[in-house]
């Protein structure tokens, strides 16, 4: 039997690094706003100073995410899935990342709201692989057209068929459509009603602003709607081939 491949290019996100940038910096920018609010006995300053902090980094956010972007290749066989990762304005070998999918025991996708796709690999030994790549393509879009998620979801359904003696390779669901991730959700609802509750109490004047929690919690529990409805329609369909 030929083996198959397919080669596809894209670019990874480094989330890690960046968050270890970017938290320390607004935590710090973030207390210095509240020590400020609490000397001067001004919780207006507070509020208003993280909503701003909170909002600045989103109009920068492209910029400083190409700190730690590089363009990656990847190549998809019948026996491993492999990425070689790029400089961005270069062609230098990076790093190099060749895993078998015999190796794999569940992985697990999701994709955010700026069309971020990611890659969550669990082994068979235990460790786990974390990749993002920058897509380009929503949920419905990866699914249907020549994605990485859906080259890679086609390469483990062919393993799976290929191999039906061993134990086949699961996807797992994403966070919030889990038992955990539902009790988060609603604990934060509780949280959020009660934080409510005790800011018109003490400070009705400003509790307008409380209400920026909720709109979070609301936007946790679409997600969990769409990454549920996902998940179940995988599991019910067939691959697209990425041959045709």
């Amino acid at each position: 039997m030929e083996s198959k491949s397919v080669s596809y290019h894209s670019r990874t996100y480094n989330v890690f690094k960046a968050s270890l940038v970017a938290l320390p910096i607004y935590i710090l920018l973030l207390g210095i706003v509240m020590i400020i609010s609490w000397k001067l006995q001004k919780p207006i300053i507070g509020i208003l100073g993280w909503v701003i902090i909170s909002s600045v980094p989103f109009f920068y956010q492209k910029r400083f995410k190409q700190l730690f972007t590089k363009q990656v290749d990847l190549e998809f066989t019948d026996e491993y899935f492999r990425i070689k990762e790029y400089a961005l304005n270069g062609d230098t070998n990076r790093k190099e990342i060749t895993i078998n999918w015999g190796n794999i025991k569940y992985y697990k996708f999701s994709f955010s709201a700026t069309n971020v796709t990611y890659l969550t690999i669990y082994l068979l030994d235990g460790s786990i692989k974390r990749f993002s790549f920058k897509d380009e393509k929503d949920q419905n879009h990866s699914e249907k057209e020549l994605s990485i998620f859906s080259i890679f979801f086609y390469f483990i359904n062919q393993f799976n068929r290929a191999n039906e003696s061993v134990t086949k390779i699961m996807m797992k669901p994403g966070f919030l459509t889990t038992k955990t991730g539902e009790f988060v959700i609603y604990g934060l609802a509780i949280l959020d009603i009660v934080a409510i509750t005790i800011h018109i109490i003490l400070n009705p004047g400003t509790s307008m602003f409380s209400f920026m929690g909720a709109f979070i919690i609301l936007g946790l529990i679409v997600k969990r709607k769409t990454d549920k409805a996902f998940f179940n329609k995988i599991n019910q369909s067939n691959p697209r081939s990425p041959f045709v």
